[in-house]
């Protein structure tokens, strides 16, 4: 769990990085990270929806980390590789 020394050490990185970046070109590595962060959270949202209605048929899908992850990383491949493991389970 983040303390609020934590928060606010992340939060000067950010901003060291957002003002380093204008001058380097960071802002393609912040335009990527935001596009991961963006794809992490509909991979949660697309999760949290089949899981329940999954729920409706007795199927447990799990949101974590993991599926949401994999899910981000492979697309519609990932999506299909939870519901499989989900069944077989």
């Amino acid at each position: 769990m983040l303390t609020y020394f934590g928060i606010g050490v992340l939060f000067a990185l950010l901003l060291f990085g957002f003002i380093l970046g204008k001058k380097i070109g960071f802002g393609v590595i912040f335009e990527k990270l935001a596009i991961l962060w963006f794809k992490l959270a509909c991979s949660f949202a697309l999760l949290f929806l089949i899981h329940i209605i999954a729920d409706g048929y007795d199927i447990v899908v799990p949101v974590n980390l993991f599926s949401a992850i994999t899910i981000t990383v492979l697309g519609l491949p990932g999506v299909l590789c939870i519901g499989v493991l989900t069944i077989l389970q």
